[in-house]
């Protein structure tokens, strides 16, 4: 069944005649007239009685109306509701991060994207795991490192640093390592993650550490607080520990060595006509971190 011209047909109805319904709908007379020809003939019955001076529904068109109207309106308004949500800052987003991320930066975004805009509601996913983005239809996703996935834009917000950290306790026990070979031996916290730990030096030399775990994890805050007891040393982004620092609960170790961080990345499908409010949720971001 052709359906717009099911549509043309309860418009004829709704507004009384063709000439009106022409002029409501924006298209020529004659133009509907032949929809409605051509809709009789699809489905086989002779809906409407029409003349120079006469229009009604014929018992087929009456039963194709009252049985139909209410259904074909109900679709008109729904599209309309989705068009205004889709064009405007209103409806649901939903944002996916890794935990440790999600609770330093994301959410401080999130709840300040929010508050501008409450039209907007969230749904949050914080997970070290790499979500489903597709499966669980996410608009925008935070991801650590080079990312490529087929039709999600990937947009770099900044580059992570990373720091090899210790606990006072634990340096006093197995000392100060002077370089990254030292670092062999001693017990060491792993990201899972993070297979190599690679090393800058000033002079500009480069050494790619495998570090052997004596804790392995996935989740950076716990791995902090295993660097605060002293289970052992750990490479962390910076803003993870940066409070830790301040308050000399951990110290930085080779200090002069720099070490491969990873790109923070914020990603949405590629689409042309991007809903309004994932580009001004994108654009919020984006300008957060520029001005920050």
């Amino acid at each position: 069944m052709n359906y717009q011209d099911l549509f043309y047909f309860i418009k004829v109805v709704e507004k009384g005649s063709l000439v009106a319904a022409s002029k409501s709908l924006d298209i020529p007379t004659s133009t509907l007239s032949r929809r409605l020809q051509a809709f009789e003939q699809e489905v086989g019955y002779k809906l409407i009685h029409r003349s120079a001076k006469k229009f009604g529904l014929t018992e087929s068109g009456q039963r194709f109306y009252i049985s139909l109207s209410a259904i074909v309106n109900e679709l008109e308004v729904k599209a309309e509701n989705v068009n205004s949500e889709l064009s405007s800052l209103s409806g649901d987003l939903k944002i996916a991060a890794p935990v440790s991320f999600g609770h330093h930066y994301a959410k401080e975004w999130v709840f300040d994207f929010m508050e501008a805009n409450p039209g907007i509601r969230v749904e949050m996913f914080l997970s070290n795991e790499n979500v489903d983005l597709v499966k669980n239809s996410i608009d925008i996703a935070f991801r650590m490192g080079e990312v490529t996935l087929n039709d999600w834009v990937s947009r770099p917000l900044f580059d992570s640093g990373m720091v090899v950290c210790a606990s006072p306790g634990y340096l006093k026990k197995y000392g100060r390592p002077s370089s990254p070979s030292d670092l062999d031996g001693m017990p060491l916290i792993v990201m899972k993650r993070m297979a190599f730990w690679r090393f800058h030096s000033p002079s500009g030399d480069d050494f790619t550490f495998a570090p052997k775990a004596h804790l392995r994890t996935d989740e950076i805050m716990f791995a902090k607080e295993a660097v605060k007891k002293g289970i052992g040393a750990a490479c962390l982004p910076r803003y993870v520990v940066a409070n830790a620092i301040a308050q000399n609960e951990v110290e930085v170790l080779l200090d002069d060595w720099t070490i491969d961080g990873k790109t923070v990345q914020i990603m949405y499908p590629h689409r042309e006509n991007l809903p309004v409010k994932t580009r001004a949720f994108v654009d919020f971001v984006i300008n957060r971190v520029r001005n920050s």
